[in-house]
């Protein structure tokens, strides 16, 4: 076989190896009283593949934290990703982030 073919075989199968091979990590939405009476963090419903994909959830987070405690919400983009902000009648201000599960707190 030639060189330049071997070399172009070596090229397609880095790039189809990258291409399929599934990211390493999962991504979760959580969202986290920053001022106001503590409660316990919570969790999206979702995993998701990306941080992309995690957007979703964090408008969805964001709309039923908005509904359940009276108040208002937004997202806004912040270093590549998407995060929310819950601001409740009672209060609360909730800040909704997207984390890989390596930047989980391990238990």
């Amino acid at each position: 076989m030639s060189s330049e073919l071997a070399e172009l075989t070596d090229l397609l199968e880095t790039t189809l190896t990258d291409t399929l091979t599934p990211a390493p990590d999962a991504y979760v939405v959580v969202a986290e009283v920053i001022h106001g009476s503590p409660v316990a963090p919570r969790l999206g419903d979702h995993l998701y593949c990306s941080a992309e994909c995690a957007e979703h959830g964090v408008r969805e987070l964001v709309s039923d934290l908005s509904k359940e405690e009276g108040g208002s919400g937004f997202v806004l983009p912040h270093e590549g990703r998407a995060i929310g902000c819950v601001v409740t009648d009672g209060g609360r201000m909730w800040s909704v982030q997207i984390l890989a599960r390596s930047e989980l707190p391990t238990a």
